[in-house]
């Protein structure tokens, strides 16, 4: 059992290793265009072949994508209550306790440990935390909400697309889905080397508060993913998929906002910095009680 979750989470771990070593290196690495090209290009392409060719049924889509809303509305609940008794403003660090980096990492995750149905699956719960972080996420930094900037995204017209497939029961023309799927390849390893060269870049400007906040987004996402579970009666390879999303790290897109609205970026990065090292020397951990889980309910 410990060899296979090693050799599970050792492909994650050596692709991050790799970008952290080539930004550490000071070799040429254009993180804001293969971001773009990730997340613009590939994870359209991704979510479309997954979810168009995926082996589920609509209501059991629809029941992760419920879940990741209880988590994400449970983890919010949580850090309110700690960001309040801790007497630190909502506005800068509320984030970091909401939203985990499902996309960098989780995905990759889902799809190593669960396979094809944890990747469909980890799927709708990033596509529900992206829609989140950019509705509730811009209201807790910003107090306000562009829906002009979230309708021009293409993850959300090739989720609508793929769900209307879906749900119609119709498969997309071969050509298409073969397409899609080989540009859907490059995602996870894209989005895992950026990871790495993105750990490599920041710095932990508040050590004590970043690891306290690492704590509060490990703790807030196990709580509300434990409770979303059995609130649900989610089974198998949903409730492990769940499980392996609420507890990734604090988003990046966490800075990205934070220098935005000018709250605090060195700060949330240190956030970010720690609670990734603290996730990936944990993963181990993570994907046994993932699997205990998935085999519990299953």
């Amino acid at each position: 059992m410990i060899l296979e979750i090693l050799a599970t989470v050792a492909p994650v771990l050596a692709i991050i290793a790799i970008g952290f070593a080539w930004a550490r290196l000071g070799l040429p690495f254009d993180s804001p265009t293969i971001g773009s090209l990730v997340l613009r290009i590939g994870t359209p392409c991704l979510i479309f072949s997954t979810l168009t060719t995926a082996e589920v049924s609509p209501a059991a889509v629809g029941a992760i994508a419920l879940a990741a809303a209880c988590v994400i509305a449970v983890a919010t609940l949580v850090g309110i209550v700690v960001l309040r008794i801790a007497g630190l403003p909502l506005h800068t660090w509320l984030m970091t306790a909401m939203f985990g980096n499902t996309g960098n990492m989780g995905l990759p995750l889902c799809a190593m440990v669960f396979g094809p149905d944890g990747l469909t699956f980890g799927i709708v719960v990033f596509l529900v935390t992206s829609i989140s972080q950019n509705t509730l996420g811009l209201v807790v930094s910003a107090g306000r909400v562009e829906v002009a900037s979230l309708v021009r995204q293409p993850v959300v017209w090739a989720s609508a697309v793929s769900v209307a497939l879906l749900v119609a029961d119709l498969r997309a023309p071969t050509w298409i889905e073969r397409t899609t799927t080989l540009v859907g390849g490059i995602v996870i390893p894209s989005m895992l080397l950026l990871l790495g060269v993105s750990l490599a870049k920041m710095k932990v400007a508040d050590l004590r508060i970043a690891s306290g906040m690492a704590v509060l987004r490990l703790s807030a996402g196990a709580v509300g993913a434990l409770a979303t579970i059995a609130a649900l009666g989610l089974e198998g390879a949903q409730a492990g998929v769940v499980f392996v999303m609420a507890t990734m790290p604090a988003a990046i897109v966490s800075v990205i906002f934070a220098e935005r609205f000018g709250r605090s970026p060195e700060r949330i990065a240190g956030v970010i910095v720690v609670s990734t090292l603290g996730t990936l020397a944990a993963l181990p951990v993570i994907v046994f009680v993932a699997l205990r889980i998935a085999a519990a309910t299953g």
